[in-house]
């Protein structure tokens, strides 16, 4: 994400803290409503929905009774839609949520929920007034802010629809979001022009979750807007997060699909016109015209097998903290999925560029990986990781923010496997050690790299050399898993997740005067026999050990794999006990 759109999201950051209030004001429907109890069985009205283009029909309605709920709704009138000399034999289907149902003029309701395989003539709705009640809490902050996962589906089959990625990348984001995703046979809609226009009740709306050259939304129609430029829509929840901030585009029905298991509209998002800002289980609410910042996404793929440029794919992911995150994962392993368009062997550079609010320069972490049978499903796993970590660190508020992974493939197994190792079998403190080590690539001729590490002064003993790949017994965070340590800040977050060994990395580490803690009478080490590793970060455990000598680290283009050891006589001890060669 380019400087120019972090300075661009960060004023409207800015605008938005100044014109959100924290509590809103109980929701007054500019049109005129009717209560609950002044319905009976036997009343006719009409709904406002769109079946196709983008001006609402008028529907006719009957209202068959009032069905009781026990749950946050309390109650749901049960509606009829009637034949109609312009409309035919219309059905409800997946998009007309929300659709507002009129009785004598009068705002009722909104259609909330149907029936799989049955009478598609019958609906349920949700009472005008208990839609209102959606804005009696509070709105949620602009930014990340941490939400609470709700497992819930809402009462009406409400799948999200997806555009620029596979079913099996559908499938993957089915199981990380709990609800149905249904794969759009036409891709997605691309970038999103800014909408002044106010809402109509009757009106198709898409509320979005990821947009752009990917896509993500649920379609639904709006039933009630105030004057003061709010809106309610859906008559149930979209994923009942509470209180959000998901960006709401004016979208266009394409058709209404007869189904026998549900009708549903295809409908595509137009322009961005809003924002949710309430997903409560009685329904949706929101404010026309008012933009929260998101987080820009890119995947840059490269296959160095087949000749041409790189394909590059930038959308746009809803600001919420957890969920963000799965989005992302997912969505990335779609996009690796699609472009890669197989299953196999494979080796894969994955460079991930970090861009937020503190980090002037921004954050890069570049690595690589190998796998023998589905290089997609190990590839991104680290970039996930990191990505769900900036995302939900509790330290400092780095909103807007951006990711951009790239990744370059091929399916030469791009390996180095560690083949012998030469030292001299003896030595002297603050001797420099000469460190042969031999490689072999993927069925080729072994290669030599060469390296010096130093023996410490104050070493005495016999010293261990230990030559291994990068993801060879990586390193670790001793101190903080051993509790002696905590992260305490985005900056050493970030920090860590640099000093973290990657698999193309040559890694030779000499080792000497390790402290037993077995040889106390409690087994147990005083603060002074801590090893350094045990009272330091990892990040400050190999500079500390690169300046003295005693750590080499190569990188290379290629996964690293292996280990082999040797043993170093120091002092009066050397030339005993054997050492190897």
């Amino acid at each position: 994400m380019s400087r120019v759109l972090l300075r661009a999201a960060w004023v409207l950051l800015l605008w938005a803290l100044l014109v959100v209030p924290v509590l809103a004001a109980p929701f007054v429907p500019e049109q005129p409503v009717v209560p609950l109890d002044n319905l009976r069985p036997g009343m006719r009205g009409h709904m406002l929905t769109v079946l196709k283009g983008a001006k609402p029909a008028r529907l006719p309605v009957q209202i068959v009774d009032m069905v009781p709920q026990r749950g946050t709704v309390k109650n749901h009138i049960l509606l009829r839609l009637l034949p109609s000399s312009e409309n035919g034999n219309p059905r409800l289907s997946q998009g007309m949520s929300g659709s507002p149902v009129y009785v004598g003029g009068r705002l009722a309701g909104a259609v909330s929920a149907g029936w799989d395989f049955s009478d598609h003539t019958l609906a349920l709705a949700t009472p005008i007034e208990e839609m209102c009640d959606v804005f009696s809490y509070p709105d949620k902050p602009v930014g990340l802010g941490l939400t609470r996962s709700v497992k819930n589906r809402p009462a009406l089959s409400l799948p999200l629809s997806m555009g620029g990625l596979s079913r099996r990348a559908a499938a993957g984001l089915e199981a990380r979001l709990r609800v149905p995703v249904e794969v759009k046979p036409y891709g997605a809609s691309g970038e999103l022009p800014l909408s002044s226009a106010r809402f109509l009740p009757g009106e198709t709306i898409s509320v979005l979750l990821v947009w752009g050259d990917v896509e993500m939304t649920s379609a639904g129609t709006v039933t009630a807007t105030s004057k003061d430029g709010r809106f309610l829509a859906f008559g149930h929840s979209f994923l009942g997060r509470g209180a959000v901030n998901f960006p709401v585009a004016r979208a266009r029905v394409h058709e209404t699909v007869v189904s026998r298991a549900f009708p549903h509209k295809i409908a595509s998002p137009m322009s961005l016109a809003g924002t949710a800002t309430q997903d409560r289980t009685a329904g949706v609410g929101g404010r026309m015209g008012y933009f929260t910042p998101s987080i820009a996404a890119s995947f840059v793929f490269r296959d160095s097998d087949v000749p041409g440029l790189p394909v590059v794919r930038k959308f746009r992911v809803a600001p919420d903290a957890y969920l963000g995150a799965g989005l992302l994962e997912g969505i990335y392993e779609g996009l690796f999925d699609d472009q890669w368009n197989r299953v196999g062997q494979g080796t894969v550079t994955v460079t991930l560029r970090v861009e937020a609010r503190g980090l002037e320069q921004g954050w890069t972490r570049t690595n690589v990986f190998f796998s023998d049978s589905d290089l997609s499903g190990s590839a991104l796993k680290e970039s996930s990781a990191i990505i769900a970590g900036v995302l939900t660190q509790a330290y400092q508020e780095v909103f807007p923010i951006g990711f951009n992974l790239d990744v370059t493939v091929t399916q030469e197994p791009k390996v180095l496997y560690i083949e012998d190792v030469t030292v001299s079998q003896d030595a002297r403190p603050g001797d420099v050690l000469s460190v042969q080590v031999s490689l072999r690539p993927w069925r080729r001729q072994p290669i030599q790299r060469r390296l010096k590490v130093i023996v410490p002064k104050e070493a005495t003993g016999i010293c261990e050399l230990v030559v291994r790949g990068g993801g060879t017994n990586p390193f670790g965070q001793i101190a903080v898993e051993g509790g002696w340590k905590a992260i305490n800040g985005f900056d050493r977050m970030l920090m860590e997740f640099s000093a973290a060994d990657a698999n193309n990395e040559l890694i030779v580490e000499l080792f000497h005067d390790q402290v037993d803690s077995k040889s106390r009478k409690d087994g147990k080490k005083s603060v002074a026999e801590l090893l350094p590793e045990e009272k330091e970060f990892l990040s400050e455990t190999k500079a500390r050990r690169i300046k003295e000598g005693t750590l080499r680290v190569l990188r290379s283009e290629y996964v690293v794999e292996g280990m082999m050891k040797r043993l170093i006589n120091l002092g009066e001890d050397a030339g005993k006990d054997g050492a190897e060669k």
